[in-house]
């Protein structure tokens, strides 16, 4: 019972937390009104295969705002914001929206109006959350209402219901701006959300869409209502927390009764006697049901402390990142499910023993006389094929784990190969980027400065015909003639290019490193002429080196490698980076650099920042992803390998205490201990390496089928193979120790006593 308690209890709690997680997730599923009529609108592009591509704002405003399918289609990006004067000022999330956003979404203000058109062009002004709103102006009156956003004194026109938190779509600001009034760091990345006319279909609203890009490149665009979208991302949270919610549970309870099995068998002797003694079938199975009751009950009291613990301790992250679903952790309605089943399980199999009892003739078992064997494979039975399965997922559940560890390792293992430290980024119009990096240069300490179309591995993606039938795929980049100097990024092969070449926007390219690899055995693609998907011949001038050492997620090809071409303002989408270079001290610079990048004078301010600090931020967003997987999938995998080894002991104490007589038996005529030991670990490893195998061979298969990449980039590090073999026989090494820990204590002349 010392361990089918913390076994069921560890079942019940993990269970139970992660139905609290599920409910918290699913608390943000929009309740959007006439929501099959709204939808998202993603850039395509099957040739790459990009499904869900970013859409530029610079093609909202060109072809997309013009869509006739749409009685209302608006644009939506987000960027962290201050709120208020001074020190007093608070981070807040700012969306930047058109005035038709609102009236796709069809949500109406609590108070107040949202933009119209007159708000492009007039005073600034700023639409609020309710939580904003009470926070901020508790009883205040609307008229009077003013909010400074990043040094911008606006006035609030508006107060949306509480309700207008959509971040399950990504939708989740504090407060609205008008797109067009948007600071200079706003993203030139959009959301874009419709709604459909009345009598107009997906399919027709598809066919418009993919129509309006006919011609000009491979580009398209593709709608998803949010219906659709919505309901995909449920499933995924479903599958991906109660699918591992109820096989945690299945796993404890099916351990839970292996267990009792085993004990049962110890007990036969004991209840047999009882039987011989003129105890009832009845009362002894009214004894086994009352210890299975007080199990269940005292496991379940452990389980719901453990989900109660572990609920309280998630409780502020998970209402962080869903706020809606703050009030699902109040009650978590699996609990009574869980401890049904612990209950029917404890029942059930702890009332095997009287069941097995039953069948038997009470002289024929005091006699030793062994029951009736079930049906074998192998010398194998069923108990056994229960083990094998919880081996096999536990070993698979934590090679996928250890998958993801190696990716998000990879991913915050990332480095740039420059001196990033000492090189200031920030984003201006288009218009004024070029007077920008001028003035830029000018300020004292600033060594170069340079043009970029964004920051470092930001790029397009660009399809490149190599001639032989395999495309490559680089990301394009779009800069200035001193970006390799600001950067002190190291020509390899050839020459960067000049200014000449740049205000010609000459046809030529330089590609990094990695790029050229790919392109040109040996790395020297100088002189290669590449045929591009959307600007035709380029003419490669030089090899730089990678300015991202993406370590072993070079070798998947996961980073394109970078194609540079000469700076075009129409190849942005309204905004572009300025660089600069300082020897000595970034940091000390960026005020004078904020000072002199405000073309024209009075505009918003500029944000600098230096650009190592802008990578470690942007490499853990990317990282996020992964990060969150690994911390959801972390727990659950060092769960399942302990229900894995409590299974494990469970089968190997049941087949110890059958072979009990049979053991001293042995031992009694001159076999040694080892010997012994080695009859029930040769059974048993087989058993648990076939398992293991099958787990490891199936989650590898299942995932270079699903995600090549991830498989790929698990396979060739040595530390994963190294560590999930560990993992594997180091948890089954020690179940098995103790499973077999009798053996070495068996006195076969006390043992033979009892017969």
């Amino acid at each position: 019972m010392a361990v089918a308690v913390p076994t069921l209890a560890i079942g019940i709690g993990a269970a139970t937390a992660l139905y609290a997680v599920a409910r918290v997730s699913l608390a943000g599923l929009p309740d959007v009104p006439a929501m099959s009529r709204v939808g998202r609108i993603y850039a395509a592009n099957p040739g790459l295969g990009v499904e869900r591509g970013r859409v530029s704002l610079g093609e909202f405003d060109q072809a997309l705002s013009k869509a006739s399918s749409f009685e209302a289609i608006g644009a939506y990006a987000d960027e962290d914001a201050l709120v208020g004067i001074g020190p007093a000022a608070r981070p807040a999330v700012a969306g930047y929206a058109s005035p038709a956003f609102f009236a796709a979404m069809g949500v109406l203000p609590a108070a107040g109006r949202v933009f119209a058109p007159a708000d492009l062009t007039g005073p600034p002004v700023v639409v609020v959350s309710d939580a904003l709103w009470k926070r901020e102006f508790a009883d205040g009156r609307l008229a009077d209402a003013k909010l400074r956003v990043d040094s911008v004194d606006r006035t609030v026109i508006g107060v949306m219901p509480p309700t207008f938190e959509y971040g399950f779509v990504d939708v989740a600001a504090s407060l609205w701006i008008p797109l067009e009034h948007a600071s200079r760091s706003m993203p030139a990345i959009v959301n874009v959300f419709a709604r459909l006319r009345d009598g107009v279909e997906w399919p027709a609203a598809e066919r418009e869409l993919t129509g309006m890009t006919h011609g000009q490149g491979p580009w398209t665009f593709r709608a998803i209502s949010l219906a659709k979208d919505t309901r995909g991302r449920a499933v995924v949270v479903y599958v991906s927390t109660l699918g591992p919610a109820c096989l945690v549970l299945i796993l404890a309870c099916l351990n839970v009764a292996c267990l009792l099995l085993a004990r049962g068998i110890g007990r036969d002797r004991e209840l047999t006697v009882r039987r011989a003694l003129g105890a009832t079938r009845f009362r002894l199975m009214g004894l086994l049901l009352v210890e299975s009751l007080i199990l269940a009950i005292f496991s379940g009291a452990i389980g719901a402390a453990l989900a109660a613990w572990l609920v309280h301790g998630a409780a502020p992250a998970l209402a962080a990142v869903q706020p809606r679903g703050a009030a699902a952790l109040a009650g978590v309605r699996l609990l009574p499910v869980a401890m049904a089943a612990s209950t029917i399980a404890c029942l059930l199999f702890g009332m095997v023993p009287a069941l097995r009892l039953s069948t038997r003739e009470v002289t024929a078992s005091l006699n030793g006389v062994p029951g009736v064997r079930r049906t074998h494979v192998a010398g194998y039975g069923a108990r056994d094929v229960i083990v094998f399965t919880e081996i096999a997922a536990a070993v698979g559940l934590a090679v996928w784990t250890a998958m993801v560890w190696t990716l998000a390792s990879q991913l915050h293992g990332q480095t740039l190969t420059f001196a990033a430290d000492h090189v200031v980024a920030m984003r201006a119009p288009d218009a004024t980027v070029v007077r920008v990096a001028a003035r830029v240069a000018a300020v004292p300490g600033v060594a170069a400065s340079a043009i970029s179309s964004g920051m470092i591995g930001g790029g397009r993606p660009e399809r490149i015909e190599t001639g032989d039938g395999s495309p490559l795929v680089f990301s394009r980049v779009p800069v200035g003639d001193r970006f390799f100097e600001t950067l002190a990024l190291p020509m390899l092969h050839g020459r960067a290019f000049d200014a000449a070449e740049t205000n010609a926007r000459a046809a030529v390219a330089v590609l990094s490193e990695s790029a050229a690899r790919r392109l040109a055995p040996g790395g020297d693609a100088v002189g290669r002429r590449l045929q591009t998907s959307t600007h035709g011949d380029l003419t490669v001038i030089g090899v730089c080196r990678d300015p991202i050492d993406a370590g072993a997620l070079a070798a998947i090809d996961a980073g394109a490698g970078e194609m540079y071409v000469p700076y075009e303002p129409s190849m942005t989408s309204r905004e572009a980076v300025v660089l600069a270079r300082v020897p000595g001290d970034a940091r000390l610079a960026l005020d004078a650099i904020a000072a002199a990048a405000q073309v024209p004078p009075g505009s918003p301010p500029a944000r600098p920042v230096v650009l190592s600090d802008n990578f470690a931020e942007r490499a853990a967003v990317t990282a996020a992803p992964a990060t969150l997987a690994l911390k959801i999938l972390g727990p659950f995998a060092v769960l399942a390998l302990l229900l894995a080894a409590s299974g494990v002991f469970a089968v190997i104490s049941q087949s110890v205490s059958q072979r009990t007589r049979e053991f001293s038996i042995r031992l009694a005529i001159g076999a040694t201990r080892p010997g012994v030991l080695r009859l029930v670990l040769v059974r048993e490893g087989k058993l648990i390496a076939a398992a293991a195998a099958t787990g490891f061979v199936f989650t590898m298969m299942a995932t270079l089928a699903l995600f090549e990449q991830l498989a790929t980039l698990a396979s060739i590090l040595p530390s994963f193979w190294v560590g999930a073999l560990l993992l594997s026989a180091g948890v089954a090494a020690v179940s098995v120790m103790c499973a077999t820990y009798r053996i070495t204590r068996l006195e076969p002349a006390a043992v033979l006593r009892r017969l």
